[in-house]
């Protein structure tokens, strides 16, 4: 069986690694012959070189790695890129396979637009706006990315508005766009996280919005949904199918 390797960020804060741990646990489940193993970019272990080290070192002669990141910023493009390089000139036996980030799946809008509907806010309430807090990032066309997600969050609803913020790096901030949100007519105001996982970030912006607007329902990660584990599931069999592996390798 082929090994997913499953690389998440990392975080100062425990429950984001646990968070990524139960999504993998879970993923394993639904495949029982499935080798599926957790490693992190920074700030958590194992990292990606121990965890590819360990697949080249039991014999594997092909691993798929992918990056449990929602965007295709840097640590997508050439973080990871220049760690599998270096596996790579490490085990030159060893086909090391980078699967394409979760990105913008439209399971995982919907898993954001259940975890609003998951506050106690009506889907045909037009009274709701939503505001979709991202990480930001210094490149803009990154954050317009993110930006892109929003209408396609309120498909499906009678929400009126939706905002998209940012908890760094970027504008707006998320009480800036609660008050855009307030200000346009919405009086049912609804913090959703484009975020995977908790962590300080959430938790900062949790606590800016709520207090500027103590009113504020503040929805759960994605981590959360089922819905990751099947992009995650996703990503790995699309790569082993333009590796052009045979279906019997896939579990």
């Amino acid at each position: 069986m082929i090994p997913l390797v499953a690389v998440a960020h990392g975080s100062r804060d425990p429950r984001s690694a646990r968070a990524m741990a139960a999504v993998l646990a879970a993923l394993r489940e639904r495949h029982p012959g499935r080798d599926v193993r957790l490693a992190f970019l920074d700030l958590n272990t194992p990292s990606v070189g121990q965890v590819v080290d360990a697949v080249a070192a039991e014999g594997h002669r092909r691993v798929v790695v992918v990056p449990l990141l929602l965007g295709s910023a840097f640590h997508a493009r050439v973080d990871l890129p220049a760690l599998l390089a270096e596996a790579r000139a490490r085990h030159p036996l060893l086909d090391v396979i980078q699967a394409d980030v979760l990105g913008a799946d439209d399971r995982l809008v919907a898993a954001a637009r259940e975890a609003i509907a998951a506050t106690g806010v009506s889907r045909t309430d037009p009274t709701v706006g939503v505001a979709l807090c991202a990480v930001g990032s210094p490149r803009h066309d990154a954050n317009a990315a993110t930006d892109a997600i929003t209408p396609r969050l309120l498909r499906g609803t009678s929400w009126a508005w939706g905002r998209t913020c940012f908890a760094t790096a970027a504008a707006p901030t998320v009480v800036d766009a609660l008050a855009a949100l307030r200000a346009a007519g919405a009086t049912t105001l609804v913090l959703a996280p484009w975020m995977l996982a908790p962590g300080l970030l959430w938790d900062r912006a949790v606590a800016a919005a709520r207090a500027a607007f103590p009113e504020v329902s503040c929805a759960t990660t994605l981590a959360a949904s089922d819905s990751v584990g099947l992009v995650i599931d996703e990503r790995y069999r699309q790569s082993l199918v333009h590796a052009g592996t045979a279906a019997r390798h896939i579990a």
